[in-house]
């Protein structure tokens, strides 16, 4: 039961010598509870309602974090993401950072870490509607250029020759499909052989998140 062992060493973390509470007793009273109620948690002799609590916030992935602790540092800190080119980089197998832009945009870094590898993510500004509603002109898409691996339903970067494209990925026997949102686009799919060699095509990164304006 990760939630509760956190918040019992976590509370033991915190009393001590040089330690915000000296004793079990003087966190109690910080607290304003009786200090055997403090000390049995601690020993781990009471707190069924809390066990059950603790059960719930697992199941959702609830994190605690105490001051000081490793969590409340990740959490602090942020990650600066560069912004990429609609282009592929000159191996082909990544976007191309704009390197007359000295912009970056920033994310808590463990946001970015919950959805991938922080260091190989780029933000890229789209250009058409083929992907509409979901993603439209103009919009902004954060890119991890090491999740390569193609899901069906999911939405990727792919470059085909020296063109980008952002479509949605389907699958039938011997081919990949690169689906348009958008019923209007033309073409509403392009197919990608998997037997032909002579094709120059490779899937860049998968999108997680997609930042727009209110139109």
């Amino acid at each position: 039961m990760g939630f509760y062992f956190d918040l019992i060493e976590g509370m033991k973390s915190m009393i001590g010598k040089d330690k915000k509470y000296a004793n079990p007793t003087q966190m109690a009273k910080a607290c304003g509870v009786a200090p055997n109620q403090v000390i049995r948690y601690i020993k781990q002799e009471r707190g069924k309602h809390i066990q059950v609590l603790a059960k719930v916030l697992d199941e959702v992935g609830a994190k605690i974090s105490f001051p000081g602790s490793k969590n409340e540092e990740t959490l602090n800190k942020f990650h600066h993401v560069p912004k990429a080119l609609a282009r592929p980089n000159t191996d082909g197998n990544s976007l191309q950072t704009d390197n007359y832009s000295d912009d970056t945009y920033t994310f808590s870094l463990s946001w970015l870490q919950n959805k991938g590898n922080p260091d190989c993510m780029k933000l890229m500004s789209v250009t058409g509607e083929s992907m509409a509603p979901r993603i439209e002109d103009g919009d902004h898409i954060l890119v991890d250029d090491s999740q390569k691996d193609l899901y069906e339903g999911r939405i990727y970067v792919v470059r085909i020759d020296q063109e980008i494209v952002v479509k949605r990925i389907a699958k039938i026997p011997g081919k990949v499909l690169l689906t348009s949102d958008n019923p209007e686009a033309k073409p509403q799919q392009i197919e990608i052989d998997l037997s032909d060699q002579s094709l120059s095509w490779e899937p860049v990164g998968r999108v997680l998140y997609v930042a727009k304006d209110l139109r």
